[in-house]
């Protein structure tokens, strides 16, 4: 799981508010813990991107102990302003039952709003509940490739974005 949160982590800091962007740059080189104090500072004060970070924070136990209470409470936050990686990560929970009961309609809900916002993680767990017919979702093979067919495409906007930070 952790690594599925680090790489979403990464995609996170790549679409982030100048706001955030100056939290980041402000941890070069500081421990977990100031990470985590910065971050919940910004979260508080209504910043999106810190809110949604400071969950992942809690999810994986960086710079704080784990805390899925609080990671729900943190993303669900952020995924209810319409944030693609919180709305991603609230999906993630609700597909694999973590701090709710599984809820695979749930999930594909919020996997499509942040998919439609272009998040190629959302599209990819789309395809694959399509492709599979989970949790109750019909089997549904034209939308499995569509849905991958956005991950192609979204994906070299991708490497694009990775080489460029």
């Amino acid at each position: 799981m952790k690594k599925i949160f680090l790489g979403a982590l990464c995609i996170t800091a790549t679409l982030v508010a100048s706001e955030f962007k100056s939290g980041l740059k402000e941890l070069d080189g500081k421990t977990d813990l100031q990470a985590y104090k910065t971050f919940f500072q910004l979260a508080k004060s209504g910043d999106v991107d810190s809110q949604t970070l400071l969950g992942e924070m809690y999810l994986d136990g960086i710079g704080t102990d784990i805390d899925i209470k609080k990671a729900f409470f943190w993303i669900s936050k952020a995924a209810s302003t319409g944030d693609a990686q919180a709305q991603y990560l609230l999906a993630f929970m609700y597909e694999n039952g973590i701090k709710v009961a599984v809820n695979i309609p749930r999930a594909v809900t919020l996997y499509k709003k942040a998919a439609l916002q272009g998040d190629i993680l959302s599209q990819y767990n789309l395809a694959m509940i399509y492709k599979e017919g989970k949790g109750g979702v019909k089997k549904d093979m034209k939308q499995a490739f569509k849905w991958l067919a956005n991950v192609q495409a979204n994906k070299e906007k991708l490497i694009y974005q990775a080489r460029a930070d």
